[in-house]
């Protein structure tokens, strides 16, 4: 009886893990999004739309 608790258990830790691994692999994962203004440095927006 103690080996179908162990290999439940081991189902189980197995399962767990690899949902782990997959938590990490996507919070590592970021886009970079370059910004819209980055040319048009020191300009204040307000300014740009009344103009």
């Amino acid at each position: 009886m103690g080996v179908t608790r162990l290999k439940r258990k081991e189902a189980k830790n197995r399962a767990r893990s690899s949902q782990r691994v997959e938590d990490i692999k996507r919070l590592k994962e970021y886009v970079k999004i370059a910004s819209p203004y980055k040319n048009e440095s020191g300009i204040i927006l307000e300014d740009q739309v009344k103009a």
